[in-house]
């Protein structure tokens, strides 16, 4: 019988001590592997996506929701802005390109952008399929739309009036928009939009604005001429317009701020189920040993050398430990899918598993070393054993 077999004989003698700490390791390394997963690629996009932009201009209101409803499209604006009034602030001499944005309408779920050419420019995307749109009413799709909608260059597609599930939201069916272009895969948030003219946003509204002569944008995406702007610029809109202007940088930072501190429990959280695991595994081994005195000291009787029996006890404890931390990295990449395949916020913001995240597998690995010191105790005090004294016990 190989040593391996003995150690799964020794942990299926006690399946409910081994099974509960395999679990609460497992346990504790999902969370933890699905936190880094989460934490890397909302870190990632939060600043990817904003680099290039300088400063956000639209409605006065949350500076943190007008920058996640215009960059990260993670919310809801906080209103709408006078279009003539944003492009003479565009002409500002500190300024050195001004992207319009008009939101308030999705399909399917995903969002539809009304913008010009430079916003694709902005994500360096490239066409596939077709090209720009010439004329209103045509629209640009990303990559992700395209495949998981099944549009095709010529398709029609109308939109449903708001950003959020409402259940009852209009749908515009009396304005359908047709498919003109098709973009290459990015990996970034281009993706996952539906983009078309700004006039085209006008024309789909233009009853719910009539009576009004104003035209009005979402939000403009500003990049400064020079740094000097960064000190000057904000505060000047702020005060001297009816306009609210915010930092992408400072606000994402202060986000991540906040964030940090409840990431920061759950890694505590993971950490005390690995910690509490990796006892469990120690005690068990300790408990296991002294009840198997007997055996352990047969086994040196009949030959088995001392180095046989450390195997023994170290095998069995990693047997525990390296299920563990495997089937927890595993099961935290599944919870990341699930989220990231099958609830509308996952789906927004694309949540990917299974992608390289170097922190996990050092820490699988440094779980996985602490295993086999503290395997090293146990294996220490069965290498100890008193042969004749366990013997004689057992006899008497």
């Amino acid at each position: 019988m190989s040593l391996f077999h003995l150690a799964f004989l020794y942990l299926w003698s006690r399946p409910f001590a081994t099974f509960l700490n395999l679990f609460v390791l497992m346990l504790g390394m999902a969370t933890i592997t699905a936190l880094l997963l989460v934490g890397q690629q909302v870190q990632d996009r939060f600043f990817k996506e904003s680099a290039g932009i300088d400063l956000v201009v639209g409605a006065k209101g949350s500076p943190l929701q007008l920058v996640l409803s215009t960059i990260q499209h993670l919310d809801i604006p906080t209103g709408n802005i006078d279009y003539q009034q944003a492009m003479k602030l565009a002409g500002n001499r500190q300024i050195r390109s001004a992207i319009p944005l008009a939101l308030g309408d999705r399909y399917r779920g995903w969002r539809i952008v009304g913008t010009n050419d430079a916003y694709i420019a902005h994500f360096q995307a490239e066409f596939a399929q077709g090209n720009i749109w010439k004329s209103p009413m045509q629209a640009v799709i990303g990559a992700d739309v395209a495949a998981k909608s099944g549009l095709q260059i010529g398709s029609a597609l109308v939109g449903d009036h708001g950003l959020v599930d409402s259940g009852g939201a209009h749908v515009h069916d009396e304005h359908p928009y047709r498919v003109v272009g098709i973009l290459k895969p990015t990996g970034r948030l281009v993706d996952r939009l539906v983009l078309t003219s700004v006039e085209s946003i006008w024309d789909v509204h233009a009853e719910e604005a009539a009576g009004s002569n104003a035209l009005e944008i979402t939000a403009l995406l500003i990049r400064y001429k020079n740094r000097a702007a960064a000190f000057s610029l904000p505060r000047q809109i702020n005060a001297r317009t009816s306009f609210q202007a915010a930092s992408p940088a400072f606000e994402l930072a202060r986000l991540m701020d906040l964030i940090g501190v409840g990431k920061e429990t759950l890694y505590w959280i993971g950490g005390l189920l690995i910690f509490v695991s990796l006892c469990g595994i120690l005690i068990g081994l300790l408990n296991a040993i002294h009840q198997r005195q007997y055996d352990l000291s047969l086994f040196r009787v009949l030959g088995a050398r001392p180095r046989k029996i450390v195997s023994l006890i170290m095998m069995e404890g990693m047997m525990m430990a390296v299920p563990g931390c495997l089937l927890g990295m595993l099961a935290g990449h599944g919870l990341v899918f699930i989220v990231g395949q099958m609830t509308r916020k996952g789906l927004e913001f694309g949540f990917k598993a299974f992608i390289l995240v170097p922190e996990i597998y050092m820490i699988g690995g440094a779980v996985l070393i602490l295993s086999a010191v503290l395997c090293l105790f146990p294996a220490w005090r069965a290498y100890k054993t008193d042969i004749r004294h366990s013997l004689m016990g057992a006899s008497q």
